[in-house]
């Protein structure tokens, strides 16, 4: 997957599941997720959490960089607590991975959110 460093580039999308809790996904804009949240059970919180990815993705300590035992590369977002924020996508490169933590620095504010519980 290519990514670019264009903030247009990407959009949340708030959702339940099907135990009525909410989690967001990161998308670019072919509809490929990029990351998802861990569940919340207020939606407040889960908007909290996309305000949280914005910011923490600033910083490179935040990533928590692992490989599968398939060998595929992925991370982890902490926030600032060291809490687990959200997991990425698995890419069969880690630069691949690399390119994405790259790509979300561009993320702010403007970053469009889609929310499918209403």
């Amino acid at each position: 997957m290519k990514h670019s460093n264009n903030n247009e580039k990407f959009y949340f999308k708030i959702n339940k599941n099907k135990d009525n809790l909410f989690y967001f996904l990161l998308k670019d804009d072919d509809g490929n997720f990029c990351l998802v949240s861990l569940p919340y059970t207020l939606k407040t919180n889960c908007k909290h959490g996309i305000r949280s990815i914005i910011r923490n993705s600033k910083n490179e300590e935040r990533f928590e960089v692992e490989q599968d035992s398939f060998e595929d590369w992925f991370f982890w977002l902490k926030g600032g607590n060291g809490r687990i924020i959200a997991k990425s996508q698995e890419f069969v490169t880690k630069e691949e991975l690399k390119n994405l933590i790259k790509d979300l620095k561009s993320l702010s504010l403007k970053t469009p959110v889609i929310d499918n519980t209403k």
